[in-house]
């Protein structure tokens, strides 16, 4: 299972480059990183939905490929924080996720280009701790002494906004994209609860043109 999302995200950048030897400066690569806060909703009466924020990073690696001047189709591969604090205890959860957002572009045609962002996401968890549990401290979601049964693979979104302009051989991006996952991220036992984890991200990104501007 643990393999899946990384073999979507090599297959679909295979995909975008596929066309590289035809329409070189329509293929572009690059990395984007970024800070801000994660959070939860809870939807359920029992639980506790008094939280708060934390704080979260987000970076890695995308690859894109140039439709028409107006759109595009993104491919990333991320490492993402989420989580959330709890407003009685000081504890919380933190979650690490790898996330691949499928992100279709609307650009403006100039220059320096603002430009929307939106599209699903596969995520997957690849670490978890619960903090401040009282009489336990910090350990992993997966610790004998907790009952917190949850999805670990699940679909989300991801929707922003931007503007990105020339720098050197390619071009800078400065980004703000939220994540909001679509599925249920657990179910306690007693009381069953219904998370959505969730994210917006500040970053800075820059891409370069692969074979030439």
């Amino acid at each position: 299972m643990s393999k899946k999302p990384a073999a979507l995200a090599t297959s679909l950048l295979l995909l975008l480059l596929s066309g590289a030897g035809t329409a070189a400066q329509s293929v572009w690569v690059g990395g984007r990183a970024g800070f801000g806060v994660a959070n939860a909703i809870f939807e359920d009466d029992f639980s506790n939905g008094r939280v708060d924020p934390r704080f979260a990073l987000q970076f890695g690696a995308m690859a894109s490929r140039h439709l028409t001047r107006s759109l595009s189709f993104r491919v990333e591969a991320l490492y993402s924080q989420k989580g959330w604090s709890e407003y009685n205890t000081g504890g919380g959860r933190r979650l690490t996720h790898f996330d691949v957002p499928l992100l279709l572009g609307i650009h403006a045609p100039w220059k320096v280009s603002p430009h929307l962002l939106l599209g699903p996401a596969l995520s997957l968890e690849v670490g978890c701790a619960v903090t401040g549990v009282p009489e336990i401290g910090s350990v992993s979601c997966d610790d004998s002494q907790l009952e917190w049964q949850r999805a670990k693979v699940f679909l989300g979104g991801f929707w922003g906004i931007g503007v990105s302009a020339p720098f050197s051989k390619g071009r800078i991006h400065i980004e703000a994209l939220m994540n909001l996952t679509l599925t249920d991220l657990n179910r306690e036992p007693l009381p069953r609860g219904h998370i959505s984890t969730g994210s917006v991200i500040l970053s800075l990104g820059y891409a370069v043109p692969l074979g030439g501007n």
